[in-house]
């Protein structure tokens, strides 16, 4: 199941009209997940979730107030489940974690309107065996092109997020960072901002007091690390172009690099020369060359300068 899509929102909406045929909804959500934290990294609706409940959404899910958390569809054997929807308007909600080879690559959530039928056994056998090629399309969406990092003269940008998840402060180029991740989300500014962080927040505050998340831009990757400020409940959240460093865990895992692949490719970012490579990982020149074409061919560059540069910006 590949896509044509160039934009987020096209996939969104190329996923929705092709479960359509087998699920007929009203509206949808569709989301992409950082494979190495989990957290999220785009985000687009039609006739979704307003930003408020979607808000409420992601934290009953985090606090485990939800009927069908999408973390136990990750953990789950079975990566999908429907429930009667919380917000006026809409009837029934079918979640799918979009797993494939045991990584969550995204999650979508499917809307019947009021008044309709609830969604039936057989669409949910339908949906359950798409779960795997809607995984794979947003994946081939990702890696359509090579991966690089968002060029941009702008400095990195700050934002803290307080107590009641709400942004409470900014620097101007915190801002226009946010608005480069979320271009296309068509929802009040405060609001479509606020959905790019709030998922960024509720993983600092649940797990290890910092997140990290790599957003596949049109203009290039960016990088979100947030972090807790003390015990204050306030998270603080710096947005930059990615660095190589911050960029190789993601790519490696979008586009299917090995853990040997990975470890050459981290030596050239370094500057090493083969011969080097080869020594310090105890490899062949041949099999270091080996490498670097199998790495060529998945990122679609031609050479290690270009490899470099791809990863560098």
């Amino acid at each position: 199941m590949g896509t044509d899509a160039n934009t987020v929102p096209e996939l969104g909406r190329d996923l929705s009209r092709r479960l359509w045929r087998h699920v007929p909804h009203d509206g949808f959500m569709l989301s992409g997940q950082d494979p190495i934290t989990g957290a999220g990294c785009f985000l687009t609706e039609e006739h979704g979730y307003g930003g408020e409940y979607f808000h409420r959404l992601q934290l009953d899910d985090v606090q485990g107030r939800s009927e069908q958390p999408f973390s136990r569809l990750i953990e789950g054997p079975v990566p999908i489940a429907t429930m009667n929807s919380g917000q006026p308007g809409f009837g029934d909600e079918l979640r799918l974690a979009l797993i494939h080879g045991g990584i969550a690559w995204g999650t979508l959530i499917l809307l019947r309107e009021s008044g309709r039928p609830s969604f039936s056994a057989d669409e949910l056998a339908h949906a359950r065996q798409l779960v795997v090629p809607l995984a794979l399309t947003v994946k081939a969406f990702v890696t359509r092109t090579a991966p690089r990092p968002r060029r941009s003269a702008a400095a990195p940008g700050v934002i803290v997020v307080g107590q009641d998840d709400r942004i409470k402060t900014a620097t101007p180029t915190g801002r226009d960072w946010l608005r480069a991740c979320v271009p296309y989300l068509d929802l009040p500014d405060d609001e479509a901002l606020a959905i790019t962080v709030w998922n960024l927040t509720f993983a600092a505050r649940h797990g290890s007091g910092a997140a990290l998340s790599r957003i596949p831009a049109a203009e290039g990757w960016i990088g979100l690390r947030a972090q807790l400020l003390g015990d204050s409940g306030e998270v603080a959240i710096t947005v930059q172009a990615a660095t190589a460093e911050v960029l190789l865990p993601a790519v490696a895992a979008w586009y299917g690099i090995t853990r040997r692949e990975r470890s050459v490719v981290e030596q050239a970012l370094e500057g090493a020369p083969a011969k080097q490579i080869a020594r310090h990982l105890d490899l062949s020149p041949h099999t270091v060359n080996d490498h670097f074409k199998a790495v060529y061919r998945k990122l679609g560059v031609h050479s290690r300068e270009e490899l470099v540069a791809v990863l560098s910006g």
